[in-house]
Parts: C-alpha cells; sequence; structure tokens
C-alpha cells in the first residue's frame, strides 16, 4: 500500500492532472479581475457565479490555498519522479560496455585493415584514447558525456526550484490596495484576501495626482506623483499605469483613482449662519455637540445632491436630508434646496430638519474643489529571485540534455593472418546521425592509418 501510494505521488497521470489544474487556476486569475470588493464579483458574474468566485477565493487566485496546494503537490510529484528514476539512471551510469558482444555491436560498421593487432592498438589506446573492456578480450571503448545522465535532473530540479518559488510569494507574499489622499501619507496595505491590514515600514506620500482625459471626459492617463518616506531618507518616483516602481521589495502600480467633492455649504443652525466646506471625509462639527457630514453624493441631469446625516451627540438623535444645487433655470420655485422624509411618502420638499436640539437648514452652493485619491496597488513576492534562479538552471539543463548526450563507442579488434579485422558501434539515445557519423569519423582514422 505504502508502494503504491508513494507511486501515486510520482505518476505523469497526477502530474498531468496538477498542470492542468494550475493552468485553469491561472486562466481565471487572468481573465477574472483580482483585488476587486466581492460585491464587484456578485453584480458582474451574477450570485452563483460570484459565490463561486468567492468560495475558491479566485478573486486572489494566485494566493488560494487550491494554487498552493497544487503548487505544493506538483513539486512533490517532480520530487518523487526524480527519486523513481534514480535508481534506473544509476544503472546506466554504471553500466559496463564490456556487456555487450561484438557481434552484436548496435549501429556497427566492419572493416578489413592491412596492419597487424600490434600496429593497431597503440592507435587505439593512445590516439584515439579507447579503454580495453576486459584483459582477455581486444574489446575497446570510449565513453562520453556519462555524466549527462543526470541532466534531466537538473531540469526537474529547476521546476522544483520555480515551484519552491512561487509557493514563497504564495505564503509569505501579499498582494493589497493602497489608498492615499492628496497631500497626505500612508504605509497601510489592505490585503486582497479578508485579512489584517499591512503595515508597511515606510510610508508612501501622494504629492499630486494627474489625470489627463480625453474630449469626451474618458480618463486617458493618470499619474501618482509620490514620496517614499523611510524614516530620514525620501525618494521621488513617478507612478503610472503599466508603469510600476519598486521600493524596498514592495512593487507599487497604478490601480485606480477617485475623486471626491468639496462642497461649499451654507448651515442655518438654530438661527445662527454658518459657512463650510464639507466632503465624505471632512465633517463639520459644532462645539454645542452637532455633527453634519455626507454620507452620499451625485449629479444628474444637471443637479448636484449631497445627503447629509445629522447627529446631535448629546441627545443622540440623527436625521438626514437632501440638499440639492441645480442651475436656475432649473429652479425657480420647481425645485426646493432640501428634501426629507415624508414619514412614509418618500422625499417630500422641506425648509429644514429637526434634530435633537437643533433646527438645520442647509444651502449647497457649489464644489468648492476636487480632492483626488490613489488607488495604489501594492505587491511584495519574496520568491520571485528564487523564481528567475529556477528559470536559469532550467535553460542550463535543456542546454546539457540537448547538446551533452551520452555516447559509447566501441572497436573490436580480431586478427586474421596478416590483417585485423575491426568492427565499430555506438550508442545514443537520440543523436543516432551524430554517431553515425563518428563511427565513419573513427573509421578513415584507422584507415588512414
Amino acid at each position: 500500500m505504502k508502494n503504491s501510494f508513494f507511486s501515486f505521488l510520482g505518476s505523469a497521470k497526477l502530474a498531468i492532472f496538477l498542470f492542468f489544474l494550475l493552468a485553469v487556476l491561472s486562466i481565471f486569475g487572468t481573465i477574472i479581475p483580482q483585488g476587486q470588493p466581492l460585491e464587484f464579483y456578485l453584480t458582474k458574474y451574477g450570485q452563483s457565479f460570484g459565490k463561486l468566485i468567492q468560495f475558491f477565493q479566485l478573486y486572489d487566485a494566485y494566493h488560494s490555498p487550491w494554487y498552493v496546494a497544487s503548487l505544493f503537490l506538483f513539486m512533490v510529484n517532480l520530487t518523487v519522479c526524480s527519486l523513481n528514476r534514480l535508481s534506473f539512471t544509476m544503472k546506466l551510469f554504471r553500466r559496463s560496455p564490456s556487456e555487450v558482444k561484438p557481434e552484436n555491436l548496435p549501429g556497427k560498421k566492419e572493416l578489413i585493415l592491412s596492419l597487424s593487432l600490434a600496429q593497431l592498438l597503440p592507435i587505439v589506446e593512445k590516439k584515439l584514447k579507447f579503454k580495453r573492456a576486459k584483459q582477455d578480450s581486444y574489446l575497446y571503448y570510449r565513453k562520453e558525456n556519462n555524466w549527462a545522465h543526470f541532466s534531466v535532473y537538473v531540469v526537474h530540479f529547476s521546476l522544483v526550484i520555480i515551484l519552491l518559488g512561487a509557493l514563497i510569494g504564495a505564503l509569505w507574499g501579499f498582494r493589497g490596495n493602497i489608498s492615499i489622499l492628496e497631500r497626505e501619507e500612508s504605509n497601510i496595505v489592505q490585503p486582497l484576501r479578508n485579512k489584517e491590514p499591512i503595515h508597511l515600514d515606510f510610508k508612501v506620500r501622494l504629492n499630486k495626482f494627474i489625470l489627463d482625459t480625453y474630449p469626451n471626459g474618458m480618463p486617458k492617463e493618470y499619474i501618482s506623483n509620490v514620496t517614499f518616506i523611510d524614516g530620514e531618507k525620501k525618494v521621488d518616483a513617478i507612478i503610472k499605469v503599466n508603469s510600476p516602481v519598486k521600493y524596498k521589495e514592495v512593487t507599487f502600480y497604478q490601480a485606480s483613482y477617485d475623486v471626491i467633492p468639496l462642497f461649499k455649504f451654507k448651515f442655518k443652525i438654530n438661527n445662527q449662519e454658518y459657512t463650510t466646506d464639507l466632503s465624505r471625509l471632512n465633517p463639520f462639527s459644532l462645539d454645542k455637540g452637532l455633527s453634519i457630514a455626507v454620507s452620499d453624493y451625485g449629479q444628474a441631469h444637471g443637479i448636484i445632491f449631497a445627503k447629509l446625516w445629522l447627529l446631535d451627540e448629546a441627545e443622540q438623535e440623527s436625521a438626514e436630508f437632501i440638499s440639492l444645487q441645480a442651475p436656475d433655470k432649473f429652479i425657480e420655485g420647481r425645485f426646493p434646496p432640501m428634501l426629507c422624509s415624508g414619514g412614509g411618502q418618500g422625499l417630500v420638499p422641506c425648509e429644514e430638519v429637526e434634530v435633537g436640539r437643533f433646527r438645520v437648514s442647509a444651502s449647497l452652493e457649489g464644489i468648492s474643489k476636487e480632492i483626488f485619491i490613489t488607488g495604489l496597488q501594492a505587491k511584495k513576492d519574496p520568491g520571485v529571485w528564487i523564481v528567475y534562479a529556477g528559470f536559469f538552471l532550467m535553460m542550463v539543463g535543456l542546454f546539457l540534455v540537448y547538446y551533452f548526450e551520452p555516447r559509447i563507442y566501441w572497436i573490436y579488434l580480431k586478427e586474421e593472418n596478416d590483417v585485423t579485422a575491426v568492427t565499430l558501434g555506438a550508442y545514443a539515445k537520440r543523436d543516432r546521425e551524430g554517431v553515425k557519423a563518428k563511427i565513419k569519423e573513427l573509421a578513415n582514422i584507422l584507415q588512414s592509418a
């Protein structure tokens, strides 16, 4: 039972299945956008397939447990396969050329030379560097590239190295998102999987975000001008789409951006007026215990709206209303400045809203400016150099396999009267034409002697 399981681990069937599984997971990892919120997949692919993406963690396919397990099993499969072949390879390496019978030499070519055995032996032994197979026999041999029997193990080992590097990257690397406001800095990366945030040992400051658009308003290019702050050390960099920047083993890609409008409001709170800028990130607070925050906003048909959330901190009462701003031609009494909940009637026009101790009315004056947020994707792969080393080793292994094939050449001498019968033979697993040419070359050397 143990031998059967060991044989299964090193079987070609398991290798083909794992290779197919890794290919399928890689395809999904390529065609399915990575690192999006789970709601994105449910909306884009539907509930059924979206839940499958969530279950199999295809939103982070190259770090999913299925991918990691497949890599590990494939590495085990290659290792066991190599160990299974090792005994056979050792037999080939140690195989004695004297075991073959002279009349059964592979690829044999026969010559009759008008030289005595005593005259031919120095040529065979010293000039051609052939070894005598047995003391009581005139069968000689020469091995070439006998060490190349192990070249295939260089290829196998390179694959193991590549898989090991991929495993290290999947287990100890990360890929996540980092969002930064203009003129702000951050070192917090939110991984694609549901994990705790990663705190980098340096900070990234967004100096300026540049958005270039086409005439129709579609984004043409967006660029982040950033500074990496590492203690006293500061390094400036430009991150563009398809032009990532690497700092301290972490590669940053320009992935997305967001624009947050800064609304200009006039408030009348308990008959006292206030003018302030308000955004989703910057709430407005009074010392008396009132907080106002933007919970939603948008624009449609030329109408700008902002949904405001109010809280009386002392009374712990809250309320919501929508403040509108539209071009003058649309207002003229038809568009109220505020919409409030109508108690089962939906949104209805209102002049003010009451929350706890406060009576509040608002006027949306417009948008003061837009605040840009850059969305960077941060990726760290500690196994990438191991993968590169594995590919380099694979190229070396393939070169050894195809250009240094093991070969064996034989020369069998048999003296008959005043002449010597010579039988030449050679063996190579693949390069049959090459050994034929070598036999012809050996024959020419002996005939010229």
